[in-house]
């Protein structure tokens, strides 16, 4: 028998069109962005009835941790057909790989966190996305774009999980980014958010910014965001 689908409510495609613009989420972060105030089996027959319907994987991290959701190309089609435009889904066939795990995870986290501010952002473009949008006339792209129309304001986060020089590699990347968003938002106000893992990376960063064209603000992951993060301080 053929399976019988059911219909997209507003939060399933709010939903499943936040999971695909972020190549994954997890079950906290999407509890945390759109089930915050309501029990968890809800959060469960949502992800029970868009894995039976064939809108998302899931997996659990190790085996045994929590859940690791992302969107099928089957949900993929499903968004399209309901409006929303195919170069803001990222379909997939599992989790990110090992060595983005990571960096991906920490990205979701910190959307959640902006979402829940006030006034929340009009727009959350991640890195991918703005390579597909832009191409090669950005000469930087940050991990995340946050943009927010009234008053026009605009955040590039930029996810450091301490595996980079601070010197040789960081801070001359955050100098370029400063410039391309100068150059491309000349009329916004500009802010770069950068995500360390640690208070001394922080503190180097920090030291380190003498010329920066756009105001900087440094921060160690998961404190702004009040979550675990998914990288260990040293």
């Amino acid at each position: 028998m053929p399976v019988t689908r059911s219909k997209l409510s507003p939060r399933d495609l709010e939903v499943l069109t936040a999971i695909g613009r972020f190549r994954m989420l997890t079950r906290p972060q999407v509890k945390r962005w759109f089930f915050e105030d309501v029990s968890e089996p809800v959060v469960t027959r949502f992800l029970e009835r868009s894995v039976r319907e064939g809108r998302l994987g899931v997996e659990r991290l190790h085996g045994n941790g929590m859940q690791i959701l992302w969107l099928t190309r089957r949900g993929r089609d499903v968004l399209v057909g309901s409006g929303v435009a195919a170069a803001d889904l990222f379909p997939a066939t599992g989790p990110a790989a090992a060595k983005d795990f990571a960096h991906t995870a920490e990205i979701g986290n910190t959307a959640v966190w902006l979402m829940k501010r006030t006034p929340a952002p009009d727009e959350l473009l991640p890195a991918w996305a703005l390579q597909r949008y832009f191409g090669g006339r950005l000469a930087a792209i940050p991990d995340l774009l946050v943009l927010w129309r009234k008053p026009e304001a605009a955040l590039a986060v930029e996810v450091d999980l301490g595996t980079e020089p601070v010197a040789s590699v960081l801070l001359p990347k955050l100098s370029l980014l400063g410039r391309a968003l100068r150059e491309s938002l000349p009329g916004e106000a500009t802010t770069i958010l950068v995500l360390v893992p640690s208070e001394r990376r922080r503190e180097a960063v920090i030291n380190g910014l003498d010329g920066m064209t756009v105001p900087v603000i440094v921060d160690v992951l998961g404190r702004l965001a009040g979550v675990n993060s998914s990288v260990k301080s040293s």
